[in-house]
């Protein structure tokens, strides 16, 4: 039966009115979108407040450390306002899941002035972390201690499933020592001139800046950036840069002086990868291992993956993206199931 008229335009005005119909709730949904309001950005929030002029809680971050609960199974936050505070600060091993939240990098400081020498002592550093689940934001640690007598730690941490955002790390030699599983550093900058990253343990650095500082007057021997002593090929133990700039500090001018290597290794099994990063001219395509005399073993692990600039390492030294893939933030120290719980920013696999 042939099609009327009036059906032909009624069929029309059905088409239409469903098109109009569709792209209303189209309409309507891209709205919300643009005007429901968003979430707000999670964080850990202040318990207790730190400030020198008296204005908050305590006076001293120490004070306001040993205030805190024990065995605490939620964060517990520390606000330290802007400022230079003097002192070594301890995190025992029973105060869990503290997080110190600064006034910004460079603004909110904690300083101390003493190297440390003897390996059967508690190292010496102007912060102490021992509590698991230490979160640290936006401060600055430094140790202005004398290099000629012994390693100056501005942060010593043995501590697991701890993370540092917007930091920076400051002081001559061994300023930071990462010794526990599953550590993460973000967005953070380090000085230093001779190992300045040591310790055993399993630890992440993105989107990180080190910078070598010039080495003292009279001290001529090699030197190396990171001292990873990891010593059984079992161990969890190993540093990764990802994302990381490594160069001579700015302003720094180190003709002349002591080649900087990489790594050197305090284990038969030290373990170091550097990964989408940019390693500078102060560091030689060659400059591997820092060995001395000895012969390396063949355990030692020093890769390379998706790395650019003058210090990039000779072919051998790649690895493939398969094998760079377990030493991502999500594999190499399990970042998924904790990380989000401390509200840092982060990236999972590759940048």
């Amino acid at each position: 039966m042939p099609y009327t008229r009036r059906e032909k335009i009624l069929d029309a005005c059905i088409a239409i009115t469903f098109v109009a119909t569709v792209c209303t709730v189209i309409l309507f949904a891209l709205l919300l979108t643009v005007l429901r309001p968003k979430c707000p950005v999670q964080k850990i929030l202040p318990s207790i407040t730190v400030a020198i002029d008296g204005s908050g809680d305590f006076r001293t971050v120490s004070d306001a450390v040993a205030a805190a609960p024990s065995h605490s199974r939620k964060y517990f936050g520390i606000a330290i306002k802007p400022g230079v505070y003097y002192e070594e600060v301890s995190v025992p091993v029973e105060k869990t899941r503290l997080a110190f939240i600064g006034g910004g990098n460079g603004v909110t400081v904690i300083s101390s002035n003493r190297s440390w020498s003897n390996p059967l002592e508690d190292t010496a550093a102007t912060l102490n972390v021992k509590g698991d689940g230490f979160v640290a934001i936006d401060i600055t640690f430094e140790n202005s201690g004398n290099p000629t007598t012994g390693y100056t730690v501005a942060v010593a941490n043995d501590a697991e499933r701890t993370a540092f955002i917007h930091c920076s790390f400051k002081g001559y030699k061994g300023v930071l020592k990462t010794s526990g599983f599953a550590q993460f550093y973000g967005r953070s900058n380090v000085y230093g001139a001779v190992d300045v990253i040591w310790g055993i343990g399993s630890t992440v650095f993105q989107s990180c800046s080190v910078y070598v500082e010039k080495p003292l007057a009279g001290q001529d021997q090699p030197r190396a950036l990171a001292f990873q002593q990891r010593s059984s090929p079992s161990s969890t133990g190993g540093f990764v840069f990802q994302g990381c700039s490594l160069d001579a500090s700015p302003g720094s001018d180190q003709s002349g002086s002591p080649p900087v290597f990489l790594g050197r290794p305090g284990g038969a099994y030290s373990r170091i990868v550097f990964m989408e990063s940019y390693l500078g001219a102060v560091l030689g395509p060659s400059a591997g291992w820092l060995t001395g005399s000895f012969i390396p073993p063949a355990t030692l692990y020093l890769k390379e993956y998706n790395n650019r600039g003058p210090g990039v390492g000779p072919a051998e030294r790649r690895i493939n993206t398969t094998d760079a893939t377990q030493f991502t933030v999500g594999p190499f120290i399990e970042g998924d199931k904790w990380l989000p719980k401390t509200y840092v920013e982060y990236t999972s696999g590759f940048l």
